[in-house]
């Protein structure tokens, strides 16, 4: 980004020009007297290390005897898409209603997962800022070639388009690496030269696969054993990037085309990535949201750690990306580690995610073992248990979507780890794992104060669309 274009950006996101830029004078004079007084405790060393994040042997997230792997037909999505899971389970339904006419019964209206999610993303234009026609052409535009990708399938939908589990483009000889590091580094090759952001690789664990998984085109269940068509022993994650600009308009529908954008270039690298694969002689499967949980993968392969608002948050981006897998028989591979990078103790303290949530799914409390918002299973039904993490609501996430017309995205938006590359916010980061603490109050006040995060900016859609092709 060029540093006019950084001026202009910053210039759009505070309170004004002169105030603004003041107060980034004293911002930036408090993070270089708080890096030097880190300093004293911790050498200049150290603290690239530990930007680096610190390597572990095992998963860094704790789980206990009650987690056990999550059946894909409780996943919110699928279940959304499904008429014969909500004719199955009307429970759920009916649960969730309840839940929404005790909160607040004046504005109380029946509510169904199925019948309101048919009709996504095709409801009328609003005269507000970033629910036009315009935004609305832009967010469909968006999502158009994953759909495509996927053969008019959903995100969740196994064994569809380009994640079809047919071994296509599969030869005979099988490609002798070098050794396990060069197998790593050259996957990775591959991954950076097709477009990811990012590239880990880890071991095939059940533990973050549906079991079973569920195609609801078929409206069938589906098992590791009897319908994939190999033993998968290794699992590649890829990042993609969503625009910046386009995100910070959320919850506007501008913000639909960057996600579905990103989902289109993930889904294309992780399908671009089996082929290369398949040509090495090794069986390959691509996937996008379904086979298996990205966020545990993507932990586990070092390149990120999870946040409150339940996404993967990542350094240098944040929560701001897409997640693609790709699962295959190759283990003569040298496997990432997984990595902590301090985001789990700032988010213990940061909650701005949480603020900016309007339907109040994202807790504000600590990490627990199962979600507290609720006992009544059958209103917690698409909840994970036994692992310690943010346990968010993901019925009302979802219920907020179908509302909106189109997805949200606060929680991307507001969190401070989102913003772009610039070298003061690296001087933040820096500060932060060496510095925690009290430190990190500091730094949610100073992200508010200088307009960074702030959600539902009519602003900010207004400045999406004067950007033209300003890189």
């Amino acid at each position: 980004m060029s540093k006019d274009n950084e001026k202009d950006t910053k210039a759009n996101e505070t309170p004004s020009a002169n105030d603004a830029g003041k107060s980034r004078r004293n911002f930036l004079k408090f993070g270089l007297v708080g890096a030097g007084a880190a300093a004293v405790v911790a050498t200049g060393a150290v603290a690239v290390k530990r930007m680096q994040g610190i390597p572990h042997d095992e998963f860094p997230v704790e789980l206990n005897d009650d987690f056990k792997p999550i059946d894909q037909r409780n996943q919110i999505n699928v279940f959304c898409g499904s008429k014969a899971l909500n004719e199955k389970h009307p429970e759920r339904t009916r649960s969730f209603n309840e839940m929404l006419k005790k909160e607040d019964p004046a504005n109380y209206k029946p509510f169904d997962f199925y019948a309101t999610r048919r009709a996504f993303m095709s409801g009328p234009y609003r005269d507000a800022p970033g629910y036009g026609q315009l935004d609305r052409a832009l967010a469909v535009g968006g999502f158009s070639s994953a759909r495509q990708q996927l053969g008019g399938g959903s995100m969740e939908a196994p064994n569809s388009g380009v994640s079809s589990w047919e071994q296509t483009m599969l030869v005979d000889h099988k490609y002798e690496f070098e050794s396990p590091a060069q197998a790593n580094t050259d996957i990775k090759s591959a991954a950076r030269l097709y477009g990811a952001i990012r590239c880990g690789i880890t071991k095939r664990d059940k533990r973050w696969d549906y079991d079973p998984m569920y195609s609801v085109s078929e409206e069938k269940e589906l098992s590791w054993e009897k319908d994939f068509p190999f033993e998968p022993k290794s699992v590649i994650v890829i990042m993609t990037e969503m625009d910046y600009p386009a995100m910070a308009t959320a919850p506007a529908w501008i913000q639909d085309a960057t996600v579905g954008d990103a989902y289109a270039n993930a889904i294309k690298i992780a399908g671009q990535i089996t082929i290369f694969l398949r040509q090495l002689g090794f069986k390959a499967v691509a996937s996008m949201n379904d086979l298996g949980i990205n966020a545990p993968y993507a932990i586990a392969a070092g390149l990120g750690e999870g946040g409150r608002n339940g996404q993967v948050i990542v350094p240098e981006y944040g929560p701001r990306v897409r997640i693609s897998k790709v699962y295959t028989d190759l283990e003569f591979v040298e496997y990432d580690k997984p990595r902590t990078y301090g985001v789990a103790s700032f988010c213990l303290n940061c909650k701005r995610c949480a603020d900016s949530c309007p339907s109040k799914a994202i807790t504000f409390g600590d990490q627990t073992w199962g979600p507290e918002y609720s006992t009544d299973p059958d209103y917690i039904w698409n909840a994970s248990k036994g692992i310690l993490k943010f346990h968010n609501d993901a019925k009302k996430c979802a219920k907020f979507w179908i509302d909106n017309d189109g997805s949200c995205g606060n929680c991307i938006a507001a969190c401070p780890y989102n913003k772009p590359d610039f070298w003061h916010h690296r001087l933040v980061d820096a500060q932060n794992v060496i510095a925690p603490g009290p430190v990190h109050a500091f730094m949610r006040e100073m992200d508010i104060f200088f307009g960074y995060g702030n959600v539902s900016d009519p602003d900010k859609v207004h400045r999406f669309w004067k950007l033209g092709d300003k890189v």
